[in-house]
């Protein structure tokens, strides 16, 4: 089944890293390496928590604890243990690029040399998130952000996206680790673990799916969630970011696009239920503040989306949507039309090929002024007529501005 994918190995294992933080300076506190035969098949699973020896960073999102790691092993406890299973194996990782990242730098603590080779990033092949996309391919996600529940989950989206993924890869190689071989782990299940609230911010954050996005900016949105979910961007997180957007070939012009597409979507996340409390605002002012985005602009969005009812459709499961124009992405690439029927699916929306009087609800124009067929029948039959743009920033129960 994945046999195209694996060249120079015999098997692919799928990683899941829960961290400190972004920065390079920052530490593995849980692991998880899911190994597939060629067919696709799980044939091992390990995962442990990792004592990070210094404060386990943002619990609010991967729910690890001081108290859950103070008996957990150090990285280079496990590091043989987990070398077994990198070593000759192609490597497979949602977002790839983080895991691999943080991997060099543990083993090159412990004095050790891990070579990634040339993996599978699902994050890229899918262009979804991994809930999206565990949702969209019909996969069970449970525990989300726990590393074998990730890594799982991952492995499951491996087989329904395999055939997207770039098909030159080499296998990951491990050297140089001096500790010896240690059995010991600490899973997460044997762990009392108590909950942990999430922050607004972070809560925001898991509703948004950055639709219009794909590529490197993909990659970088999927850090900026991890950074900002506390509504702070550190130095260090800063600069992590800023060297991830050179790495992917992001200019400045980029960035703040992203930035700003981004603030867009919390906007449009927080006013789902029609409301922005005084104190929704106050939070969203300080994520553009972090984001280097004047507070009038969160005035100014939230204001577009108190618009009177009159100039804006709510979107409803079950509606009938069609679509008209060539869309693109940010980068002047093709959005083509079977992506956005996928996308009105994951809204419960029946995406339609043409307008008619009773058969279609909404309209949705990559030029909301076209004069398209479509678009002339859609005004002719009072059906609305929104943005491409909006559409992708929002999803069912979201409010859209009509043309």
């Amino acid at each position: 089944m994945l046999d195209a994918l694996l060249h120079d190995a015999d098997r692919m294992v799928v990683v899941d890293v829960e961290t400190t933080g972004l920065y390079d300076t920052d530490r593995i506190v849980e692991v998880a390496a899911v190994t597939l035969n060629p067919r696709g098949r799980i044939v091992d699973e390990w995962d442990t928590l990792v004592n990070p020896e210094r404060d386990v960073g943002p619990t609010h999102l991967h729910g690890v604890s001081a108290t859950m790691v103070s008996a957990a092993p150090t990285f280079d406890e496990v590091a043989a243990a987990l070398a077994e299973r990198l070593h000759g194996a192609v490597l497979v990782a949602h977002n790839v690029r983080f895991d691999v990242r943080m991997l060099i730098n543990e083993y090159g603590r412990a004095g050790g040399v891990f070579e990634p080779g040339s993996g599978v990033c699902t994050l890229l092949a899918s262009g979804r998130r991994l809930a999206d996309a565990c949702t969209y391919h019909g996969i069970r996600l449970e525990r989300a952000h726990r590393a074998l529940a990730d890594a799982r989950a991952t492995a499951q989206l491996l087989r329904r996206v395999a055939d997207r993924a770039k098909p030159k890869t080499h296998a990951a190689s491990v050297s140089g680790v001096t500790v010896a071989f240690r059995p010991r782990t600490l899973r997460r299940d044997l762990v009392d673990e108590d909950p942990v609230d999430m922050p607004y911010l972070a809560r925001l954050a898991d509703r948004l799916h950055h639709y219009g996005e794909h590529g490197a900016g993909l990659v970088y949105l999927d850090q900026l969630d991890f950074a900002l979910a506390d509504l702070e961007i550190t130095r260090d997180e800063r600069a992590r970011l800023t060297a991830l957007a050179a790495d992917l070939g992001l200019s400045t012009g980029d960035l703040d696009r992203l930035h700003g597409e981004y603030l867009d979507e919390l906007v449009a996340a927080a006013a789902r239920d029609e409301v922005i409390t005084d104190e929704e605002q106050r939070l969203l002012r300080r994520a553009a503040e972090a984001l280097g985005i004047s507070v009038q602009t969160v005035d100014r969005l939230t204001e577009r989306w108190k618009a009177p009812v009159s100039s804006s459709i709510v979107l409803e499961s079950g509606m009938r949507i069609c679509f008209t124009g060539s869309a693109t992405y940010p980068d002047g690439s093709e959005l083509n039309r079977s992506t956005l029927h996928d996308i009105a699916g994951d809204f419960g929306l029946e995406p339609v090929t043409s307008v008619t009087k009773k058969g279609t609800d909404v309209v949705v124009a990559a030029d909301p002024a076209s004069q398209s067929g479509k678009a002339a029948k859609a005004r002719k039959y009072g059906i609305p007529i929104v943005a491409v743009p909006d559409f992708l920033k929002t999803s069912t129960g979201g409010r859209l501005n009509t043309h």
